[in-house]
């Protein structure tokens, strides 16, 4: 029975996210349906910026294996960048073909800590560390985002009601360090409760070569015990972390200036402003969705955004739909390949005794 449950899960997140992305195509050519319009835009466009935008999603999927590297090594581990780099491509694509607030992704890198020289709690500490500081600074420029939207009248309910979600989230981490800081037996129930999840996620996902339960409850107070010392680590060292900071800064400025080259290369000369309000409200849906990143959902979000901002519908719906083949469907398909790679990986790992 159990068995069937994740399977038909499974099923019905793929069959989702596949049917949403058709109605949206489908809405998207009724509701704009000015094809020749449209065509008409993108044959003016310079082809130049969309190589410029490659070129810096390929530096952006770097750096994100580059985030992973610098915390690895951080909190006493090392790993090869390329290897990083593979699993965070993995782990995206896992997080979006079976969402589960992350967990999905976590279950990726706990899987693989001790390949890495890496207890499991410790893993799963800096993955729940990465998160905090990926969320911290995009709330940042979300901030910015929503002040923007306020004084030019367009900050809408729904709009402050998903951002309070993301606030939730922020202060659900630091409810967590705080909890960590207080008492081992806080710690040790808080750790019990998270291992529980990213067993579900395991299981839910089937990845082959990884136990269904990838955390016992044997394991517990170990993992509680890693995380206070991860937590004591950042607090006598805290100045260590400029590196990784620095990494989560640029994947920010990464996919804002995709956005930016988008329309220089229709040559629409957008306000900073306008770019940042758009890029925060697109990020915030993609966070904060019923749907596996936000798809669908994001699309016409940012859409409405920017034309509310006096930009041209037909751009605006140029520029978004091509900012999201940049930064989610291409990295999902190159996730899926990476995928791939990591399974065949653990089979031969398993063949070979090691795992």
């Amino acid at each position: 029975m159990g068995k069937k449950f994740f399977k038909n899960k499974k099923v019905f997140y793929q069959s989702l996210f596949f049917i949403l992305a058709i109605v949206f195509i489908i809405v998207f050519v009724k509701q704009f349906g000015k094809l020749s319009q449209a065509i008409l835009t993108l044959s003016q466009g310079s082809w130049y910026f969309l190589i410029a935008i490659a070129g810096i999603q390929i530096l952006g999927i770097a750096n994100r294996g580059a985030l992973y590297h610098s915390l690895y090594d951080f909190f006493g581990s090392r790993e090869s960048l390329k290897r990083l780099i593979l699993l965070t491509l993995t782990s995206n694509f896992v997080n979006l073909v079976a969402p589960a607030a992350g967990f999905s992704g976590m279950a990726i890198f706990v899987s693989e800590a001790e390949r890495q020289g890496m207890s499991k709690g410790r893993a799963l500490f800096v993955n729940i560390f990465a998160y905090f500081l990926i969320y911290g600074t995009f709330i940042l420029i979300l901030l910015f985002g929503l002040f923007y939207l306020m004084f030019n009248h367009q900050l809408y309910r729904y709009q402050i009601a998903t951002a309070s979600v993301l606030f939730g989230m922020i202060l659900l981490l630091a409810i967590i360090a705080l909890i960590a800081l207080e008492g081992a037996a806080k710690l040790k129930r808080l750790i019990g409760f998270i291992a529980r999840g990213i067993n579900y996620v395991v299981r839910l996902i089937k990845v082959r070569g990884v136990k269904s339960k990838l955390i016992s409850e044997e394991n517990i107070y170990t993992l509680s015990r890693e995380v206070a010392l991860g937590l004591k680590l950042i607090k006598t060292k805290w100045r260590g972390l400029w590196l990784p900071v620095f990494h989560v800064f640029l994947m920010e400025a990464i996919d804002i200036l995709t956005l930016y080259y988008l329309f220089l290369a229709f040559k629409y000369p957008i306000y900073p402003g306008t770019l940042i309000a758009a890029y925060a409200i697109g990020f915030l849906f993609a966070l904060v969705s019923i749907t596996p990143n936000g798809i669908g959902i994001v699309e016409a979000i940012m859409i409405v955004v920017l034309t509310n901002l006096s930009v041209p519908v037909e751009l605006a719906a140029i520029a978004v739909l091509g900012y999201r083949l940049f930064t989610f469907w291409i990295p999902f398909a190159l996730g899926f390949g990476a995928f791939r790679i990591y399974q065949k990986d653990k089979i031969i790992q398993i063949e070979n005794g090691s795992c």
